[in-house]
């Protein structure tokens, strides 16, 4: 048969020296990859899904930091609310620390009358109607510390006069209803419990409030 095929033209013995490498590469092709060509199309498919996988988590964990600076700042947020505005137990201790002022500011307090607590939107309000006999040194010294306050507080209702008989404390008489808020039950509900993984806030914030003084 060699001989037969030496005695052909060239471009037969090509032809046909073509088509016995392509049977070889052909039946190598299918008999001995093909077991290589599976294990190669399932890495492909797993590469694939451990892609669309890694893509998932990736969005799962930028949403998990998003909802954890989100839920850091709501929590920094009630933090600053309950500084501001106390809980309803505490403020009995907010209008005793006002006297503690009104003394510290030497005014002379004639009265000194809690009213009934009012709702105003999600806040409670505390009006104290207050009598004061003073100079207007220590007056000015007394709103000067309300300014400064950490909790939320308004004057309202100021009327001022002369003393008819004045000594050196003693010039001014004022008038004026200061009212001390505190948050109501419902709006220093806890905030939400902290997800799996997720970091509680450090720290607590100092924030001042200055109150409106009419």
């Amino acid at each position: 048969m060699l001989e037969k095929l030496k005695a052909q033209p060239w471009h037969i013995q090509l032809i046909i020296l073509v088509i016995i490498a392509s049977l070889l590469y052909l039946t190598v092709w299918y008999f001995v990859t093909s077991e290589t060509r599976v294990e190669i199309q399932d890495l492909n498919e797993k590469v694939a899904q451990l892609t669309a996988k890694n893509e998932a988590a990736k969005i799962a964990t930028q949403r998990i930091n998003e909802f954890r600076s989100l839920y850091a700042s709501k929590s920094m947020e009630y933090d600053e609310l309950k500084v501001l505005l106390p809980e309803e137990r505490e403020i009995t201790n907010v209008l005793q620390g006002l006297q503690d002022t009104a003394g510290e500011s030497r005014l002379i307090v004639n009265r000194f009358s809690p009213r009934d607590d009012v709702q105003q939107d999600a806040m409670m309000a505390k009006p104290v109607e207050i009598e004061v006999d003073s100079n207007f040194n220590n007056l000015r010294a007394f709103f000067d510390k309300m300014a400064k306050l950490q909790r939320i507080v308004s004057i309202t209702d100021f009327k001022l006069n002369q003393l008819e008989k004045q000594s050196a404390d003693r010039t001014l008489h004022a008038q004026f209803l200061l009212t001390a808020y505190y948050a109501a039950p419902e709006t220093l509900a806890a905030p939400a419990a902290v997800p799996p993984g997720a970091p509680a806030p450090k720290g607590s914030p100092q924030p001042a409030a200055s109150p409106a003084v009419k």
